[in-house]
């Protein structure tokens, strides 16, 4: 199997530009490709346009809640196969169950560490390397399966001949 790929397109979406700007630097660091975006309505745009291979998302943003960004990207068919980790300076439990059932991947709370960031993100983006992979393997399965059934009727005509 391929290693899960070192460099992705990651959306950073938070209304503080100082956290914005800290995430960015992280992840550019990092080597990934970085977006930013500093509102809900932004990240969805950014989100369909660009189709990231993560969103980090905070929850507390002005008019449209990190949480309802999550549950906007999961019920569209162009990104519900994104991965989200949702960040949050809130109390952790409740913003934790919050998000999951908003369909958020991975959850971290403020302030935001490193070493911690680095780690989520990589398990992330080795899960979906692998879910990739999966799909891919599958659909070659599935051409080898309707291959085999295009040359069967050529076969039992050959056999069938006098």
């Amino acid at each position: 199997m391929e290693r899960a790929p070192t460099r992705a397109k990651i959306l950073v979406v938070d209304d503080e530009e100082p956290i914005r700007e800290y995430e960015s630097a992280l992840l550019s660091e990092l080597g990934h490709e970085v977006l930013t975006a500093s509102d809900g309505a932004e990240a969805v745009r950014l989100a369909q346009e660009q189709q990231p291979d993560l969103v980090l998302l905070d929850i507390m943003m002005p008019e449209t809640s990190g949480i309802e960004v999550c549950q906007q990207l999961r019920t569209d068919p162009r990104t519900r196969h994104i991965r989200i980790i949702v960040v949050s300076g809130l109390d952790s439990k409740r913003a934790l169950e919050e998000s999951i059932i908003a369909g958020a991947d991975d959850f971290l709370a403020k302030p935001i560490h490193a070493l911690e960031l680095m780690v989520r993100v990589r398990s992330i983006l080795r899960v979906r390397h692998i879910a990739d992979e999966e799909k891919r393997l599958e659909a070659y399965v599935k051409n080898l399966q309707a291959m085999r059934r295009l040359e069967q009727p050529v076969n039992s005509e050959a056999t069938n001949r006098p």
